[in-house]
């Protein structure tokens, strides 16, 4: 056999191996796996989907009576407190309405926090739906009050 007579270069063997690498499919799948020869694409697009997975297993869907109370009061709400601040500035029948709604409204939010996502548990969490609570019955009971002292009933 004839001897070659070309000295042993590393960075053009290297480079042939990359070439031969790229060339067969089946030798080298380094490229094809998002610079990965551990995970790649597909093992990061699956945790991607489980963890979006997650995410809409704990939502929960409002029903629409709910949506439709909610965004009900939260316009009553702006429109009386617009209408305290501007125009009834010392009206005390607006004052003691836009209490009462504001209680309700702190109560709707209550009832949703608690009863409605029931996955959440936490103590900021709980922190705030026991400040809903007691926000919806101050302000509720000093506008049902307010309101019954202007009518006459107390």
């Amino acid at each position: 056999m004839a001897k070659n007579n070309t000295p042993y270069d590393p960075y053009r063997s290297q480079q042939e191996a990359i070439r031969k690498a790229k060339g067969n499919p089946n030798k080298n799948r380094h490229h094809k796996k998002n610079n990965s020869n551990y995970g790649g694409g597909d093992y990061l697009k699956e945790k991607a989907s489980q963890k979006a997975a997650q995410k809409d297993a704990e939502k929960v869907k409002l029903p629409l009576w709910l949506k439709i109370c909610l965004g009900a009061l939260f316009v009553l709400l702006i429109a009386s407190l617009i209408l305290r601040l501007t125009v009834y500035k010392d009206n005390l029948a607006m004052n003691y309405a836009s209490s009462l709604l504001l209680g309700l409204t702190c109560g709707a939010l209550f009832y949703t926090r608690r009863f409605r996502h029931t996955k959440k548990d936490g103590k900021f969490y709980g922190l705030i739906s026991a400040l809903l609570a007691i926000m919806a019955v101050i302000y509720g009971g000093m506008g049902i009050i307010g309101l019954l002292n202007i009518l006459g009933v107390l």
